[in-house]
């Protein structure tokens, strides 16, 4: 008995509010197969109907939608929160309509991101498998390229996080110390109310902060004991180098870096570096990182320094709370430390 596989069919939606279409549609696709899956069809006779099956099955891959339903654009309004409520950019949605008069084709694809429209009549058996198996090549290609792209971005995201630990730690084992200051950096972002640009950009764009420290010497990166006057000075140039490693790029989120690398140890009081910048002449996201990087740098093992018991970086943060760092970004940290411990055992787990 030879073994059976099992092949994923591709999930065809139906929203119309004649049974009669559901019915006649199936009979004409039933058998009709694309790369070897057949279909699977889920139906909806309404809007509010599909928007359930929507939710219930994200991986649909076409939707074959009437205009004139619950009432004359619910089909148009089923579209635009496919699109923008629901941020589904890979289904394919084609417009089936009996009352072409009410939805014109070409105001129609001007205004609403669908893939096709076609009017009932026009739609013979064949032309409707056709234009299923259209769909199902667009949809399918779309989903090649999405992961292509997410194995790129994840080979970008983790040469990054690889170039950044070297630039901290040259050979000196500090754990994951750019992955959790860029994770814990993006979720106090979200809460102190960056916008979705920043977000979307901040954990990778922390993580490189001290990418500066690339030009700085080992002897002095790596020296066990204090540093001299001389040898800090020099250590304080990494903020201008990691600036000027990054500042030429067109890549935002090398921009968002450039910027936090420069202001990452600018002080809310002015008496950072290397800038002096006070208050709000220091962007939000570097100010974010400057809190980020002491608390995790204090509680990190470095060549110079043991670990610090985390009730004794509470206190130190607290007593620079509107010196060195930002009051309301100390706030929120304080306020969300619970799920800030927890993220830092999420990184160590997943890295």
């Amino acid at each position: 008995m030879e073994e059976m596989q099992m092949v994923k069919p591709w999930k065809i939606m139906i929203v119309d509010d004649d049974h009669d279409i559901h019915s006649v549609t199936k009979f004409i696709l039933k058998r009709l197969k694309f790369q070897g899956r057949g279909l699977q069809f889920i139906h909806a006779y309404s809007a509010e109907e599909a928007k359930i099956r929507l939710l219930d099955n994200p991986d649909i891959a076409v939707a074959l939608l009437d205009v004139v339903m619950e009432d004359e654009a619910a089909g148009l309004n089923l579209v635009k929160c496919i699109r923008e409520e629901f941020h589904n950019d890979s289904i394919r949605l084609i417009i089936r309509t009996g009352h072409p008069g009410m939805a014109p084709e070409e105001s129609v694809t001007l205004d609403y991101d669908i893939n096709d429209y076609r009017g009932k009549t026009e739609l013979t058996a064949q032309s409707l498998k056709t234009v299923v198996i259209t769909a199902l090549r667009s949809y399918n290609a779309l989903k090649e390229i999405k992961n292509l792209n997410s194995e790129i971005d994840k080979t970008q995201q983790s040469v990054i996080f690889s170039l950044s630990e070297i630039a901290e730690s040259r050979g000196t084992n500090i754990g994951n110390h750019v992955k959790r200051v860029g994770a814990i950096s993006k979720f106090l972002a979200e809460k102190m109310g960056c916008d979705s640009e920043q977000l979307k950009h901040m954990n990778l764009a922390a993580s490189m902060h001290d990418i500066g420290k690339m030009a700085i010497n080992d002897s002095i990166l790596n020296k066990p004991g204090k540093l001299t006057k001389e040898e800090f000075d020099v250590i304080k140039k990494h903020c201008e180098y990691g600036h000027d490693i990054l500042k030429n790029s067109e890549w935002p989120m090398l921009q968002m870096a450039a910027t936090i690398a420069y202001e990452h140890h600018e002080n809310y009081n002015g008496t950072g570096y290397p800038n002096g910048l006070a208050k709000n002449e220091i962007t939000l996201v570097s100010r974010i990182v400057a809190l980020v990087d002491v608390f995790d740098a204090l509680a990190t093992k470095r060549v110079y320094k043991q670990a610090w018991e985390f009730d004794e970086i509470f206190g130190f943060i607290k007593e620079q709370r509107g010196i060195k760092f930002d009051p309301e970004i100390t706030d929120c940290f304080f306020e969300h430390i619970d799920d800030i411990l927890e993220i830092i055992e999420e990184v160590e787990q997943q890295f």
